[in-house]
């Protein structure tokens, strides 16, 4: 192999792994290490589990700033009847891409008994993909969600019709869980693994700590076999009544590469 060779393919695997955008990430995902995929959430459940919200009963809308370039904005409506909803909006560009990928993600969730949650979504992806070229993608997520109080436990998989790699987007499968220790220490874990592999690929871990004050902090650890590196993250969050303020931070470990920062803002109603 001359060193033209080595060169290229060296050029080529740094485009795809920097500029693939994958699908968005939300805020607590990101302060907790992709460690949520068996947690309850909110909004977040979008693209986490579209299971994990329904044992919410609240209105809510958040807005999502990934700095400098990514955004996402979202409505989720778990009160007015026993199917919720939510709808959400996003566009994340990488640092070296010249063009955003966008999505469209509307999801629907109910309860199947008193500790068992389902949900489905369905997505519309658009933008360039890993070869410059401008890519779409129309796919579906689904999840189920046990919630036993002090311990929860779900599965999701993305991209049952088989996503599209340009998008960086393949079909995937996540087992997560979450423990709590007096509502106020929680432990989360999920495990991801591509659907043709059937190996774990990534391992997320995170903590939360949700004090009495009305502030939460949170951290994670990911490990990313597919690209061998491992993520850290951590996060602040200030919990009033009605309106949620959020914070995360994901140092990179490649050299010279600062960190990723995420800022939130959601409205209970």
């Amino acid at each position: 192999m001359n060193t033209r060779s080595v060169v290229v393919g060296v050029v080529v695997f740094y485009s795809m792994v920097a500029v693939a955008t994958p699908e968005f990430v939300p805020i607590q995902e990101r302060a907790e290490g992709h460690s949520m995929g068996g947690s309850v959430l909110l909004n977040d459940s979008l693209y986490s589990n579209p299971a994990a919200s329904a044992f919410t009963q609240t209105y809510a809308v958040e807005g999502t700033f990934g700095l400098p370039r990514s955004f996402a904005a979202s409505v989720l409506d778990t009160r007015t009847s026993e199917i919720g909803g939510a709808f959400g909006y996003f566009r994340t560009q990488d640092v070296n891409a010249t063009a955003p990928v966008q999505g469209l993600k509307l999801a629907l969730n109910g309860k199947a008994s008193s500790v068992i949650g389902v949900g489905v979504a369905g997505k519309v992806m658009w933008g360039q993909g890993t070869d410059m070229s401008n890519q779409h993608l129309n796919d579906l997520d689904a999840g189920v969600l046990a919630n036993l109080g002090s311990a929860q436990v779900g599965y999701s998989l993305h991209n049952i019709l088989n996503g599209n790699p340009l998008l960086n987007q393949q079909r995937e499968m996540a087992l997560g869980g979450r423990i709590g220790y007096q509502d106020l220490l929680f432990l989360n874990a999920t495990l991801y693994s591509a659907w043709a592999k059937l190996a774990v690929n990534q391992v997320g871990i995170g903590v939360e700590y949700i004090s009495p004050y009305y502030f939460a902090l949170k951290a994670g650890y990911r490990i990313d076999s597919d690209i061998n590196q491992n993520f850290w993250s951590a996060g602040l969050s200030f919990l009033a009544p009605k309106l949620n303020l959020h914070y995360a931070i994901e140092f990179s470990p490649v050299p010279g590469q600062g960190p990723t920062h995420t800022l939130a803002a959601s409205v209970q109603l």
